[in-house]
């Protein structure tokens, strides 16, 4: 079959956003810019001959280095005081940059610096309209999506890699590196970060603005970071026009270092992610809402992290159930007025959201140490309580709590934990009106395909309005 034969054949199959940046291997500095550029204040300049790269260890972010055109004892001058600069790069701003290290240069050696940047670093003229904007994303787990193609000099193929976003201003696309197992690979190894997917936004309207767009990224960025369990970014932003690149972002917009956790997507599904993510940007609209939502899923990553390992990471997961209570029951459905807000016990305000999301309050049936925990101890008398209990005996340092809680199995701590994040997950689900199927953290099928399952409220609850 000939080439031709091959792109009519896979004419309707959208071609695969390629990874934009050098990255093969995790941890691989990023190259920005190499040749002269200067450091300026109100006082000085500092012109340089160096690089600027994007590391990622021991602190990431864009850092420069490179040799001052200046004598010894005008450098000296200069960076004996604690000056911030601006970095330019012909004659546009790339960042506010910092002096983190200077060598003086002494017979026949030449001075030289090192820097990094604060905030925003783009490479470009950032206030340049464009027609799409691509992105890279790092540490963001397996999904099996839409088909996408990748055509190379010999050969068409097909994978199931795409993530598509769409609502009534963007589009947004996220596809899968053709060599993410490899990628993987040397991220499991090493730790740290590597990208994983290209991403591409185009508006339906007009052109975009990098200042614009970067609400957008906000909300897209918490949203994945939803589905990831773990925080991720768009890093790498390029504002395209003509397939030219006119302005690069290189800030270092947070991203957590890998490490394994569950999360609930599905890995083989994306039936639902489209509507979800439609549901979550109507939430985000409003400032408090929005806040309720980056702050919830900030609660719900560090606990899913286990910060402060079982102990701590129970702290944090009812932190994010009492956030979910106040702005749900209280503030949205106004369930509950006056002083009942407040004198309930945390146990009813956890049972009251599980009424909501048609759970029940059974421990899960493969939770046999929390369950025995349950039916050991007196006035506990389901999971609610249990999880309520043991939080109350880590919080509480009394030397009665601190003897319950020496006595608490570890195994029972880890699955009230599960359940904790379990709660927070469904509970956000059902405020988004998600109604597919999701991967269930509390089950103890060997095979994880087999605890995928539906909602708790598939075909029992009406859709809730959302705000």
């Amino acid at each position: 079959m000939t080439k031709y034969e091959l792109l009519e054949m896979h004419k309707d199959i959208p071609e695969i956003n390629p990874i934009s940046v050098d990255m093969h291997q995790a941890n691989h500095p990023i190259n920005i810019y190499e040749g002269l550029f200067s450091l300026k204040n109100k006082q000085h300049e500092i012109k340089i001959d160096g690089n600027i790269t994007f590391d990622w260890f021991p602190n990431s972010g864009a850092h420069f280095s490179g040799k001052p055109k200046l004598d010894t004892n005008e450098l000296f001058e200069i960076t004996n005081g604690s000056d911030t600069f601006k970095l330019i790069i012909d004659n546009l701003d790339f960042g506010d940059a910092f002096i983190t290290n200077t060598n003086f240069g002494s017979f026949n050696n030449d001075s030289h610096l090192k820097g990094t940047l604060s905030n925003q670093a783009v490479l470009g003229d950032k206030s340049i309209a464009v027609k799409k904007i691509k992105f890279s994303i790092p540490n963001l787990r397996e999904f099996h999506g839409l088909t996408v193609k990748t055509i190379s000099e010999k050969t068409i193929s097909t994978s199931m890699s795409r993530l598509r976003f769409e609502d009534d201003n963007y589009i947004i696309t996220i596809d899968k590196a053709n060599d993410y197992k490899n990628r993987k690979g040397s991220l499991e190894e090493k730790g740290g970060y590597i990208v994983l997917y290209a991403g591409e936004l185009t508006c339906k309207k007009g052109s975009l603005m990098h200042e614009n767009t970067r609400e957008v990224f906000h909300c897209l960025d918490t949203f994945l970071s939803f589905l990831n369990g773990r925080r991720t970014s768009a890093l790498f932003i390029q504002g395209i026009h003509d397939e030219e690149v006119i302005w690069c972002d290189y800030t270092d917009y947070f991203v957590d270092p890998y490490k394994f956790v569950q999360s609930w997507p599905p890995r083989h599904s994306i039936v639902g992610l489209n509507d979800l993510w439609n549901n979550f940007k109507s939430i985000w609209h409003d400032p408090d809402d929005k806040n309720f939502l980056t702050s919830l899923i900030h609660w719900y990553v560090e606990a899913n992290g286990h910060a402060g390992f079982s102990e701590g990471s129970i702290i944090l997961a009812q932190t994010a159930l009492e956030l979910v209570y106040n702005w749900w029951i209280i503030e949205q459905k106004g369930m509950l007025l006056g002083k009942d807000t407040e004198n309930i016990s945390a146990s009813n305000k956890i049972r009251l959201l599980l009424s909501q999301a048609n759970i029940d309050y059974k421990s899960p049936i493969g939770f046999t140490n929390l369950q025995a925990f349950i039916e050991s101890t007196d006035n506990v008398s389901d999971a609610p309580e249990a999880i309520v209990y043991i939080r109350n005996a880590i919080v509480h340092s009394q030397v009665e709590k601190r003897k319950k809680l020496s006595q608490i199995h570890f195994k029972a701590k880890y699955e009230a934990l599960q359940l904790f994040i379990w709660y927070i997950e469904m509970t956000l689900l059902r405020i988004l009106n998600f109604d597919s199927n999701y991967f269930n953290r509390c089950s103890k099928e060997i095979y994880a395909s087999k605890a995928e399952m539906n909602v708790p409220w598939t075909g029992k609850l009406k859709t809730l309005p959302l705000t």
